[in-house]
């Protein structure tokens, strides 16, 4: 089941491409990864794929949604954004709480949902801490937390290991691949960090200022370069000629 398709999506701001033909898809339970310098337009194509944005030009569905319904889409995918706020007064319990009873659970619903997540992110032994307390991996892994509290079909993750320390890359990635493999939620991953790719990502779409210098699985898009290194450096370089 294709649970993204993109054709030509694109966006615009006067005479700038921050966007230009976007055209991939992916599929439920596969990890995708988001790669491209600084100002590629990774985070374009996520705001755009969460309906933060609307497109200048093109199609695009989620969860089989059509891009036009915002609202639908909104309830099928979780988000962590690159720069996540969190109310440092709150515990971890209390924020996943709420955010579960901003789904529509009920008290008790939002209680064992968010028992749950704590327990599959790390952090059960740190529900009743506030949040201020937490280390930035914590936070991050709590953030992976809120972008679940609605079993999405989809979720979107930017920058998520951005920060952190070898280890703490490390339990992000292995809760990334979890997600996947055990949820079966297709997982966006917006990074420039390729050994992360290579480690968790069966696909990769290479963006450079706005265009899509390739897409499909890595090993296709390493092929004849000899590592996914070397095929970025090649596909972005290509783009400065």
């Amino acid at each position: 089941m294709k649970t993204i398709e993109a054709i030509g999506l694109s966006k615009r701001y006067g005479a700038r491409n921050a966007l230009d033909g976007l055209t991939f898809a992916a599929s439920a339970g596969e990890v995708i990864g988001l790669l491209g310098p600084n100002g590629a337009g990774k985070t374009t194509t996520i705001r755009l794929l969460t309906t933060i944005l609307e497109p200048t030009s093109g199609t695009f569905s989620v969860a089989g949604i059509p891009g036009d319904q915002a609202a639908r889409i909104r309830h099928r995918i979780g988000v962590l954004p690159e720069s996540a706020g969190y109310p440092g007064r709150q515990t971890g319990g209390e924020y996943l709480r709420y955010a579960a009873r901003l789904f529509g659970r009920s008290r008790r619903d939002a209680r064992t949902v968010a028992e749950r997540l704590l327990s599959d992110v790390g952090l059960s032994d740190r529900a009743d801490a506030r949040i201020s307390s937490y280390s930035r991996g914590m936070r991050q892994r709590l953030g992976i937390a809120r972008a679940l509290i609605n079993e999405p079909a989809v979720v979107f993750l930017d920058e998520p290991t951005l920060g952190l320390d070898p280890a703490g890359q490390r339990e992000i990635l292995a809760t990334i691949s979890d997600i996947a493999a055990r949820g079966g939620a297709t997982v966006v991953l917006s990074t420039h960090t390729l050994p992360e790719v290579e480690q968790v990502c069966s696909s990769v779409v290479v963006l450079d200022h706005g265009k899509v210098r390739a897409a499909g699985p890595i090993h296709e898009v390493v092929a004849g370069a000899g590592s996914l290194s070397a095929a970025f450096l090649e596909l972005t370089e290509a783009g400065h000629d």
